[in-house]
């Protein structure tokens, strides 16, 4: 019995443009982030949480790179819109739609230092530790690729699209799991790594459905 391809519709010239868009920034906070680690050496990366260069001299880019990061997501999102066609696929996007809206709160909020108790935790801190956790784009990644290798013209990057996915995921497991019970941080728990590799694996599926969008809105 032969396997029916399901065939896509053609990417809008909006969609493309986005799927350029989320290329851009998801790059863009790459490059903000690897800077912030030179210009705030203090800031260790293997404890210390990203959000916490807000709390430097250079604040201000911590909080343009999480508005990258939720632009990212809502291009993306804006991108495989039209090649949506599961309830999988549109669980993923609502997923992925309140990541944006979690790392945008995250964004706004400037972080407590990690040595703060969660009894002691700030108004802003609460706030950003909210945010953080609605962001659960290593799910969102998973359903929508699992959505998008169904149609023909997404086959080609069927691999490394599950491929990266899964990784987030493990990422996120990972970094979920070693997070001590009881709050308390220290350069023993490596949740600043473990964090980073999240962060890493989440950008790389973007920018990853990014470039594939932009190619197929090329191709028309």
């Amino acid at each position: 019995m032969v396997k029916q391809l399901v065939i896509a519709k053609p990417l809008t010239v909006t969609a493309s443009r986005f799927a350029l868009a989320s290329i851009f920034s998801g790059a863009l906070f790459v490059l903000l982030l690897c800077s912030l680690h030179l210009l705030q050496p203090e800031f260790d990366p293997t404890w210390r949480f990203i959000s916490e260069y807000a709390l430097g001299d250079f604040g201000w880019m911590m909080h343009l790179a999480f508005g990258l990061l939720a632009f990212a997501q809502i291009s993306v999102a804006i991108t495989i819109f039209p090649h949506i066609r599961t309830v999988t696929g549109y669980i993923g996007l609502v997923i992925l739609g309140i990541s944006a809206i979690g790392v945008i709160i995250a964004g706004i909020f400037v972080t407590d230092p990690i040595s703060v108790s969660p009894d002691d935790a700030t108004f802003s801190g609460s706030m950003h530790s909210f945010g953080a956790m609605l962001d659960y784009t290593p799910v969102a990644a998973l359903l929508i690729s699992l959505s998008l290798c169904r149609l023909d013209v997404w086959r080609p990057v069927k691999r490394v699209l599950l491929t990266s996915a899964s990784i987030a995921i493990v990422a996120m497991l990972v970094f979920v799991f070693q997070i001590p019970r009881d709050g308390q941080f220290g350069p023993e728990v490596l949740a600043g790594m473990f964090g980073r590799f999240l962060i890493l694996a989440e950008i790389t599926w973007l920018i990853i459905v990014g470039i594939h969008g932009a190619k197929l809105g090329a191709s028309k």
